[in-house]
């Protein structure tokens, strides 16, 4: 049995015990609650008015990361593929999208980053992007942030007194906010699927408007179990696969394997430049 395979069959394990078993549901939910009610605010947290951390802009140019200020050669690229997410996101009523791929080095979170920043240039749209990525951390990198101007993911999930409202920053790009990590942690599955993991999917939902879409960075699904930990927590999926990189075999794996999870689209990344071709399409 693969390694995905094996992963899957456990995240629907742990899906299945959240919906099975109504009255031990209820006293992990209880118990839930207590521990949510130590870190967790009443408020709904305003994008708006979170802390802003000091963005290398140079780095950001460098890493072709779009502004709303700056022209991008892919923004219009973007803008279809928000569009057309955003549309499934809507009329679904779907909040959380995961980022992943299926091996590293295939752009999941230049993609993740890029679609975050396009979804907040839409007018009146506010965006959270999240680093879950907890083995290799690297949005602060893309935006040319130091990690001493933001507190980590992993505190989090190792402090249960820790909050989150204090821990959403602003890379000074209106409507976007996030939630960013540096340290790597280590098995941070056995995190990710645990109450605490939970609760935090749970304190977005509910302290964050209705209308605020969640944007995941995740790891890589063939090389660690994290993103499928994560899977039963999260409305949809958006797998990102570079040209002459991804494996055929393994798409059609990871596609059949995850049918049970709502799979939005894929996004191909890294294709031959032409003038007449569009560097990226959904």
């Amino acid at each position: 049995m693969s390694k995905l395979r094996v992963a899957l069959e456990a995240a629907k394990r742990q899906r299945d015990g959240m919906l099975a078993n109504p009255s031990g549901a209820a006293r992990r939910r209880s118990s839930d609650e207590m521990v949510s009610t130590r870190f967790a605010g009443d408020g709904k947290i305003d994008i708006a008015n979170v802390r802003r951390v000091e963005v290398d802009w140079t780095v950001l140019e460098k890493n072709r990361i779009l502004s709303h200020d700056t022209p991008h050669r892919a923004e219009g690229a973007y803008r279809m593929l928000r569009t057309r997410i955003m549309q499934k996101m809507r009329s679904n009523g779907w909040r959380v999208l995961g980022v992943s791929s299926i091996g590293p080095n295939e752009g999941k979170s230049f993609t993740a980053i890029n679609l975050a920043v396009s979804i907040a240039a839409e007018v009146g749209q506010e965006a959270l992007l999240v680093d879950l990525d907890l083995r290799r951390p690297s949005v602060h990198s893309y935006f040319g942030i130091d990690e001493t101007q933001f507190q980590g993911l992993r505190q989090f999930f190792e402090n249960p007194e820790q909050g989150l409202e204090e821990m959403i920053v602003s890379p000074g790009i209106d409507r976007l906010g996030c939630l960013l990590s540096a340290v790597p942690m280590e098995r941070p599955s056995d995190v990710l699927a645990s109450p605490r993991g939970r609760l935090f999917f749970e304190e977005l939902r509910r302290r964050l408007p209705p209308e605020t879409v969640v944007v995941v960075d995740l790891p890589p699904l063939l090389t660690v179990d994290d993103a499928l930990a994560v899977a039963p927590m999260i409305d949809a999926l958006l797998f990102v696969v570079a040209e002459g990189n991804t494996k055929r075999d393994d798409i059609a794996e990871a596609h059949q394997l995850l049918q049970e999870f709502n799979v939005i689209g894929t996004v191909l990344n890294k294709s031959v430049e032409r003038e007449n071709r569009k560097d990226y399409y959904y």
